[in-house]
């Protein structure tokens, strides 16, 4: 019995397609991804998380994002953080209805530390007293050694970037490094209804249904490209 035209598009098709999707899924394994400030480990936070879109919408300085494909099937859907833009307001923190971002106050966050450039650093280098990033820091994570030099106190520092927001010189004499960013494990009770909440009062008091519905289309709109 021959093979009919037919028959052998459909095979040339069914390959192509084939093709794509195994190269779709290759490309788009679940890949590391910043994630909000008090969130669980990633195993847990996947499980937990589900997708509600709810942190991303009550953020109030647009510092997280849903994951595209292109970040991993199993991820897409969940917030991603940009911690330059963080303000630790603990608005995402408050707003999780499920355990995949604990309920924890400001001090226990923490998502990298300043890292201070001594060859740059006007206090550091002796031209010029500056005592700036130490000034700005509102976790006292920074301390001046012989009253000059300033010195990052890493148990302190919660990767906050006031400091480097701040600091003078250009490029950056101080800077944040994202590599230890605090993750929390699953909480034993197992129910949700039943975390500790140990947030501090509301930032930014959440807005009416309306304003929160037209608001949310519009940050969706601008990410995916269908307005600026």
């Amino acid at each position: 019995m021959g093979i009919s035209r037919r028959d052998i598009l459909h095979i040339i098709i069914s390959g192509a397609v084939s093709g794509i999707v195994f190269t779709l899924f290759k490309v788009t394994g679940a890949r590391a991804v910043p994630r909000p400030p008090g969130s669980l480990v990633e195993k847990e936070f996947l499980k937990y998380c589900t997708r509600c879109f709810q942190c991303i919408d009550i953020c109030p300085a647009d510092a997280l994002k849903p994951a595209s494909i292109f970040d991993g099937l199993s991820n897409m859907g969940t917030p991603v953080l940009d911690v330059k833009k963080c303000i630790f307001c603990q608005e995402c923190i408050r707003i999780c209805p499920t355990a995949a971002i604990q309920k924890i106050p400001k001090n226990e966050i923490d998502i990298g530390n300043a890292i201070i450039n001594r060859d740059t650093c006007l206090s550091w280098t002796k031209k010029q007293r500056c005592n700036i990033c130490y000034k700005a820091c509102p976790y006292k994570a920074i301390e001046l050694k012989e009253r000059r030099f300033p010195v990052v106190l890493e148990d302190k520092c919660t990767g906050c970037g006031a400091c480097e927001r701040r600091c003078p010189t250009d490029p950056k004499s101080i800077v944040v490094s994202y590599d230890k960013f605090k993750r929390f494990e699953a909480p034993s009770k197992g129910l949700v209804l039943r975390l500790e909440d140990r947030v501090e009062p509301y930032q930014f008091p959440p807005p009416d249904f309306k304003t929160w519905f037209v608001q949310r289309i519009q940050k969706l709109a601008r990410y995916y490209g269908i307005i600026e």
